[in-house]
């Protein structure tokens, strides 16, 4: 029993779960639900969810196993909010004045109104003498936290109850004297925050990118000193990660660390952004600046929520708006007012990865998580230079008939084993077009092998050979081209998916599904379309028209649904469906239980 208890336990010490989605996809009202100390906030959910006629499913069973789990073992999180930290680190300038230029500087830039600088110098006054009072409390507070000392329980616990009391109060309190210029004040803030350490732009900090995790993991740290005192569990939540090095940061250093990706519509983030006061313009400019192609050097410091999705572990997903369902059967529950079946839906998909977070094997993954961590698997066979892709095509049953991934046609190279410097000097010819080795292409490719070389690139690349992608060169040399996708060397990974069901054979593809880690462009949805694929699973979604135009046509019966996919893939699916201990040698050692002796007395007996 204790041996099971300890192996368990370095799991169960230790959690550290990061949220991230659009705006309005729901996050917060994930935390709201993780803080709860009650229990029945993510276990009671079969109490609420109404049982069918007949004989169970393997989905209720499950529902049941996770249930029963949660009860005995539920442990309530603290809720880390990235605004908050951002928060801080305004607090932390060194004057009042420095303080309003942080905020003047951006509000100018983003002006949707009449004001001027002095309007929102004097709107922010009446924060003066409590921003005076909290910057002692946060330089302290920083003192400790940057402190290689071991710290007193005390000390540690006032920097915890500052950033989680007087510092989210400030906040709110900023909140309603910025409006609409609050977004965009906070990204600024971040993005300056990951580059200079500082809400300003001032000199660029040797923590790049990491300042706001860095600053994050310090609180963390001191919540575990704490408990560890205390001998508890530390079970930590951050809301909301937004930038792919953030992720990395912390993924490098918890084993126990898991992005969940908050996944809806935005027809739904609207409906919700709408409920919660926000304007067309507004959303507008959020969803602007949050789906902006970032280049490189922005995505050190900027928000990149794309990328942050496709780095996610687990992805919860939820189609119909709350706000919608409330005209509809809402169920009690506990002291919140109302609670709609979306909201039980995604209850029920929260509390199963909390389950296998704290037991994993606790229970098996489902048919669409298999599908999609083929997929996911198959993308890594990708030699793309941007955006590895793969795809899987199953029947009805979930039995896969074909797999696929973004490369280039049978017999030729992957753009990654290709080097610019080959091309230039004719060497492994067989590995480049005719039209690449001829002008006006290879001109256009010598000049960049000359800005290659004038940058010393060789000694900067410590050892990676100089792979480039035809189609950026081709079309950056080619205006009329700029926007032509056809030039690319590789097939879509759907597309090469639906090409080895025609070139080795198969039937019963009619009503299946297409499981795809982005999501299907114009081109490849019309192909699912004629394959007679029912649904489209998908985890990215594609910057263009395919839902609204190429699956919102003809006959209803023939249409493929796109569905937000939703589970654990990647590293995440390995280590929450591998059990650590078989489950049958786990009940025999709490229990005591030998099934055999008991099953067969008498040679127990003669033993």
């Amino acid at each position: 029993m204790e041996v099971i208890e300890q192996i368990y336990k370095l799991r169960r010490n230790f959690v550290i779960i990061g949220l991230t989605g659009r705006t309005g996809s729901g996050c917060s009202m994930l935390t709201d639900w993780m803080r709860k100390d009650r229990p029945a906030y993510c276990a009671d959910l079969l109490d609420l969810i109404p049982q069918k006629e007949g004989p169970l499913d393997n989905v209720q069973r499950k529902h049941r196993v996770v249930d029963s789990f949660l009860r005995k073992n539920w442990t309530s999180f603290m809720v880390i909010k990235a605004s908050d930290v951002i928060v801080y680190y305004a607090l932390l300038l060194d004057t009042y004045s420095a303080f309003q230029t942080a905020i003047t500087r951006v509000c100018m830039i983003e002006k949707s109104g009449p004001e001027t600088e002095t309007d929102i110098v004097e709107s922010l006054s009446t924060l003066q003498k409590e921003f005076s009072r909290l910057h002692k409390l946060a330089k302290k507070c920083d003192v400790i936290l940057e402190s290689d000392k071991t710290q007193t329980k005390q000390q540690l616990q006032n920097c915890i109850n500052f950033l989680l009391t007087e510092v989210p109060s400030f906040r709110e309190k900023l909140r309603e004297i910025l409006k609409e210029k609050y977004i965009a004040t906070f990204q600024q803030w971040g993005n300056n925050i990951r580059k200079y350490n500082s809400v300003l732009d001032t000199t660029e900090s040797i923590h790049t990118p990491a300042c706001l995790a860095r600053k994050i993991k310090q609180f963390i740290k001191a919540q575990h000193r704490i408990n560890k005192e205390d001998d508890k569990p530390t079970y930590v939540v951050i809301d909301a990660l937004r930038n792919p090095y953030e992720i990395l940061y912390f993924r490098e250093r918890y084993a126990s660390f898991y992005v969940m990706s908050m996944n809806t519509t935005d027809d739904v983030r609207h409906i919700n952004l709408k409920s919660k006061g926000y304007t067309d313009a507004l959303i507008e400019a959020i969803d602007k600046q949050e789906k902006e192609k970032k280049e490189i050097a922005q995505r050190f410091s900027e928000q990149d929520i794309d990328k942050c999705i496709e780095l996610s572990d687990i992805h919860l997903a939820w189609e119909k708006s709350f706000e919608q369902e409330r005209k509809g059967q809402e169920i009690p529950f506990g002291d919140i007012k109302y609670l709609t079946e979306g909201q039980v839906d995604l209850l029920k998909q929260l509390s199963t990865y909390i389950a296998l977070i704290m037991h994993p094997g606790l229970v098996p993954p489902t048919p669409h998580e298999r599908a999609m961590q083929v997929a996911y698997t198959a993308k890594l066979n990708s030699g793309c230079l941007s955006r590895q892709v793969g795809a899987v095509v199953t029947n009805t049953d979930f039995s896969v008939k074909s797999i696929g991934w973004n490369t280039v046609p049978q017999g030729q190279t992957p753009c990654s084993l290709r080097c610019l410097l080959d091309l230039c000097e004719e060497k492994d010819t067989i590995a480049y077009s005719d039209y690449e080795q001829k002008e006006p292409f290879f001109a256009v490719t010598s000049r960049l092998l000359g800005a290659y070389k004038e940058k010393e690139a060789e000694k900067k690349l410590n050892g990676l050979r100089i792979p480039y992608c035809f189609k950026d060169v081709h079309t950056s040399s080619d205006e009329e081209q700029s926007h032509n996708q056809v030039h690319t060397r590789s097939l879509h990974a759907e597309e090469n998916a639906f090409l080895q069901l025609a070139k080795y054979g198969t039937i019963g593809i009619a009503g299946g599904y297409l499981y795809t880690t982005a999501s299907c462009c114009e081109l490849c949805a019309k192909k699912a379309y004629q394959l007679g694929i029912k649904r489209i699973f998908y985890i990215d979604a594609y910057p263009g028209i395919t839902k609204e135009h190429i699956l919102s046509s003809g006959n209803l019966d023939y249409r493929p649904d796109m569905t937000l996919f939703r589970g654990a893939v990647g590293r995440a699916y390995i280590n929450l469906f591998n059990p650590y201990v078989p489950l049958k040698d786990e009940i025999k050692v709490r229990t005591g239980v030998n099934v055999k002796a008991i099953s067969q007395p008498e040679k127990s007996d003669k033993a």
